[in-house]
């Protein structure tokens, strides 16, 4: 199994394997209940996952494959994912640089690294499959 949670909405899912996954074409299986108790089931294949209009479940999958430094956090995604449901989607890229802008005007320059750093994993991971 790659991941098990949820969110602050309900939505609770757990990532494993598909069968035909490959090195080259890496592909999962989410099953879960979303935000209001309905089972779902949901092949994502990693390399067709958009950055910019992403599903909490799809960004889950990402961050599970690619290994993302957590931190001490059971998620390092930004806070607003945490009300996200199955079908709401959201740019992941644009809600790192939020986040790291904020760290920023903090003075958090320690936090805003951690997030600028995981927002490259994935940057860097995408373009490898363009």
């Amino acid at each position: 199994m790659l991941f098990s949670g949820g969110n602050g909405t309900g939505l609770s899912f757990y990532i494993k394997y598909a069968e035909e996954s490959t090195e080259d074409n890496p592909v999962v299986i989410a099953k879960g209940v979303d935000e209001n108790g309905k089972e779902f089931e949901e092949k994502i294949n990693i390399n067709d996952i958009n950055l910019r209009n992403a599903s909490y479940v799809e960004m889950s999958a990402l961050e599970a494959y690619y290994n993302v430094d957590k931190g001490n956090s059971l998620s390092y995604f930004p806070q607003e994912t945490g009300c996200m449901g199955l079908n709401d989607r959201c740019d992941l890229i644009s809600s790192f640089e939020k986040v790291i802008q904020d760290m920023n005007k903090l003075g958090r320059y320690d936090l805003q690294m951690f997030y600028m750093r995981n927002m490259n994993t994935y940057l860097n991971a995408s373009s490898k499959h363009k």
